[in-house]
């Protein structure tokens, strides 16, 4: 699935989820387990996921030390080539759907 395909699809499981559970509305963690829970069987309860630092956290406490403080960079070129095409994907993306509505 292509990164923008697979925003979309995001983008349409997480508005259906804040029109259908107002809990999803105020609580982050609760909406990105559900939104989890439509992409695979694995359950997990709530109770035990909220204990889980969110993955934006760790993706961003990532990001901070391979590209602020250049360590334990990505050995794979497969990986850094990829992120950077996601990285520009993700933007245009964003770019195109902020005018959308």
């Amino acid at each position: 699935m292509s990164i923008k395909n697979e925003l979309t699809k995001v983008k349409e499981i997480v508005l259906e989820e804040l029109r259908t559970d107002e809990r999803c509305r105020n609580d982050d963690k609760y909406l990105t387990w559900k939104v989890m829970r439509r992409f695979t069987p694995i359950w997990i309860p709530f109770k035990d996921f909220e204990k889980i630092p969110a993955f934006e956290s760790i993706r961003r406490t990532r990001a901070f030390i391979q590209n602020e403080e250049k360590r334990f960079l990505p050995t794979d070129e497969k990986v850094r080539k990829a992120r950077r095409v996601n990285e520009e994907a993700y933007r245009e993306w964003l770019r195109n759907e902020k005018y959308k509505d």
